[in-house]
């Protein structure tokens, strides 16, 4: 039977996604139910319907929270006039956020369970990665305004800027158990990412 929260006490739609995401990585996306979800949470299966209509909805806000994209919207993007420091920050905050276990947890229960469940990976990119797309690309149209960058095409260079970090602080993780970078490896390959841009994007007027 599933325990309930004390009297007086008002569950959180915060508790109940906690829940979701420890369902989901033990037993996995077909495997985690609104019922055990509601069990693990400690709450009744009616209050997770009050928050979520389906275990999609409840998938879409783990994304959102774990890509610290739970408002829908990122921190703004930096300031427009020092390209450097400004693809920095934006390539040190995704860094931070790919290198987080869970990501990397649900990322495996999610390559697993796509081709059952396409919906996960539209939660995914909606939900997750595109809200950093957008960020990313608004700061690269900021600086060319500025005249700081030219880049001729930036969807590509916004893939390109983000591949560069994928490929060495995530990707790797899919395939191989027991990667470990330290501080000092994720600043280096931010760096190098931003030290990319530069040489190819930059303009004179670039700080």
């Amino acid at each position: 039977m599933t325990s309930l929260p004390s009297p007086g006490r008002r569950p959180k739609r915060g508790e109940v996604l906690d829940a979701a995401v420890e369902e989901i990585l033990e037993k996995g996306y077909a495997g985690a139910t609104l019922a055990s979800i509601a069990e693990r949470a400690q709450v009744s299966t009616a209050t997770v319907f009050k928050h979520f209509r389906t275990k999609a909805d409840i998938f879409g806000a783990i994304m959102r929270r774990v890509w610290g994209n739970e408002e829908d919207s990122l921190p703004p993007a930096p300031d427009a006039g020092a390209p450097g420091a400004g693809l920095a920050e934006i390539g040190r905050d995704y860094a931070q956020t790919i290198t987080d276990p869970k990501i990397r947890q649900l990322f495996r229960v999610m390559i697993a369970e796509v081709p059952r469940f396409p919906e996960l990976g539209q939660e995914l990119y909606d939900k997750g990665k595109k809200p950093y797309l957008e960020r990313l690309t608004a700061y690269l149209d900021a600086e060319i305004a500025a005249g700081t960058l030219e880049i001729p095409d930036v969807d590509l260079a916004v893939r390109h800027f983000l591949g560069m970090i994928n490929d060495v602080l995530f990707w790797p993780h899919m395939l191989v158990i027991g990667i470990v970078e330290t501080d000092a490896d994720v600043e280096r390959v931010v760096a190098s990412a931003v030290d990319t841009m530069l040489r190819a994007f930059a303009t004179p007027r670039a700080a």
